[in-house]
């Protein structure tokens, strides 16, 4: 099945649905693929593709640790994601867990609640994840109180 006219280069990403997860599925476990996935299940532990497109659908559940090209969440994840190209929570989307991307895109009505993590392009191509270092009162920068 093909999406929209775009061509499947690294960075217009896949246009190849070659998964798909429908509802009433459960998978508890170590998830790979190619191209593009769609979910409508509930999925619990890891999903990597190397330059993929991950879609959770409205009825998509998924409690796990994403690597992939493309995010595209409309249902509820729970874990970390990170993504080289870009994450996309639709106005139905939940996520709560923190985001590692060079692109974010939330709609109006979309939840988030973690911290987002703006890669440039070499680290997200890399895969790359970056260390949290504690703040302290030293590194703090606060505006004079107006």
């Amino acid at each position: 099945m093909k999406f929209g006219s775009r061509s499947s280069s690294v960075e217009s990403g896949p246009t190849d649905l070659r998964s798909f997860l429908g509802e009433g599925t459960e998978i508890v476990g170590e998830i790979k693929f190619s191209e593009i996935m769609r979910v409508d299940a509930n999925i619990s532990g890891t999903v990597t593709t190397d330059n993929g497109t991950l879609l959770v659908m409205e009825r998509g559940r998924i409690k796990a640790t994403i690597q992939a090209g493309i995010v595209e969440v409309s249902g509820i994840v729970e874990g970390t994601i990170t993504a080289k190209t870009s994450v996309k929570i639709h106005s139905t989307g939940r996520v709560y867990g923190d985001i590692y991307t060079p692109a974010l895109m939330i709609e109006h009505g979309a939840v988030f609640d973690g911290k987002c993590h703006m890669l440039d392009g070499k680290d997200a191509a890399k895969g790359y994840k970056a260390e949290q270092k504690p703040l302290d009162a030293k590194n703090l920068k606060t505006a004079d109180a107006v």
